[in-house]
């Protein structure tokens, strides 16, 4: 495989020459919406491969979508108030009847809850004994085998506990990981395990059975990065069949491009990349994937003040923009929760994981919410209605409520 910037080269040049193709699955929901805007974005071939290609400079307009776009019918979900449930803003992983709130900082034990948010148990403990756990980077519920995953931020272990949230033997892994995404794939008992790529280390990809027998491997190569835990690794997973891959480079920034990790060729394959206007230095940046979209955001140049105590650096304003994968056309968009009074999706790349649109929320937050939506005078009566009667039920001492709906497909 070409190297990244070789890759970028071939991109830059080939973009001018070759027409648009055809990308993606199914029927394009984004073809209204997007209707009116330019093409910014086109397919290059490179190898074997088709990658869109698409130039910040192109992008001209702002599109608002509404969260119903992309996803089926919203629930909101009371979780249980008893005191073993309380949690804060976390994380959660969500699957067909389960709610997991992961743990946050200093960490707790995780919290598995059903779909109804009824409280059914601790999962492990915080410690560093067998089956205890410290900081975790990712976590899948496995509801064939009633199996609960989860990958500590360094480990050479996937730990395994039961739906009781009680430990069972972990998955040895043959590699201390930094920062491992992966993928339990219950059916074939395989293990998809992508991990931050150190320089001069281990692969960044490989798949291996449940003993820990490394099946097929992916040498970092070209993605290799120095040795530090500022970078991030990204693994979205919103496509069934894909396990998407990238990463999110700090100190120093660089371009990078969305990957699909192929399995039939053991290989990374690009799919999609992004040519910024500013490339001194790189914005930080990140990108996700739908079934008819690229999407993504990068960073604004930093706000710099002088004050009294010298001069101080911000970030930038952070830009998401939306790509349709058949005509290339795109803009930078804004998300809107149509299903909550119309209420601003401050982050729209990247509230979506494994399947789901999320949002966990305390309740008076919630509450600061429900009186901004109420404040739109287009509301309609219905929507007043479903918002008032929700306002009337919390309580500021209720446990958190969570918002869910699931991506279609």
């Amino acid at each position: 495989m070409k190297t990244q910037q070789q890759l970028l080269i071939g991109l830059s040049i080939l973009a001018t020459t070759v027409s648009c193709s055809s990308g993606g699955s199914g029927q394009s929901r984004g073809k209204d919406l997007l209707a009116d805007c330019p093409v910014v974005a086109q397919y290059v071939q490179i190898g074997n491969d088709k990658v869109l290609s698409c130039d910040q400079k192109l992008l001209k307009d702002t599109v608002s979508f509404p969260l119903s776009h992309f996803t089926e019918e919203m629930d909101i979900i009371k979780l249980d108030n008893s005191d073993k449930a309380l949690i804060g803003q976390c994380a959660l992983t969500i699957s067909d009847n389960y709610i997991l709130a992961h743990s946050g900082y200093p960490p707790t034990a995780f919290k598995l809850f059903d779909r109804k948010g009824h409280f059914i148990t601790e999962v492990g403990a915080v410690g560093q004994g067998p089956g205890e756990y410290q900081s975790v980077y990712d976590a899948q519920i496995d509801e064939s085998n009633q199996r609960i995953y989860l990958m500590p931020w360094q480990s050479d272990k996937l730990l395994v506990f039961g739906m009781d949230g009680k430990a069972l033997d972990p998955i040895p892994l043959g590699i201390r990981c930094p920062k491992a995404r992966f993928k339990v794939d219950p059916e074939k008992s395989m293990v998809t395990v992508a991990i931050l790529p150190w320089a001069g280390e281990e692969p960044v990809v490989w798949q291996q059975d449940m003993e820990g027998n490394h099946i097929q491997e992916v040498a970092a190569g070209h993605l290799a990065v120095q040795r530090s835990f500022n970078h991030e690794l990204f693994v979205f997973l919103n496509m069934p069949d894909h396990f998407d891959f990238s990463m999110y480079c700090m100190m120093p920034t660089r371009v990078d491009s969305l990957y699909r990790y192929n399995e039939q060729e053991n290989r990374l394959q690009p799919v999609f990349t992004f040519n910024h206007a500013t490339t001194d230095p790189v914005p930080w940046h990140g990108y996700s994937e739908f079934s008819d979209y690229f999407t993504g955001n990068f960073s604004g140049p930093p706000v710099v003040q002088a004050t009294e105590y010298g001069t101080v650096s911000t970030p930038g304003e952070t830009f998401h923009y939306i790509i349709d994968k058949k005509s290339g056309k795109g803009a930078y968009f804004k998300m809107y929760n149509d299903y909550f009074g119309d209420s601003p999706i401050g982050y729209p790349s990247g509230v979506f994981v494994k399947g789901y649109f999320m949002h966990n929320i305390e309740p008076g937050n919630l509450l600061t919410e429900i009186e901004n939506a109420l404040k739109n005078p287009s509301l309609s009566e219905g929507m007043k209605k479903k918002l008032t009667d929700l306002q009337n039920s919390i309580d500021e001492n209720d446990n958190n409520y969570v918002m869910l709906a699931r991506l279609k497909k």
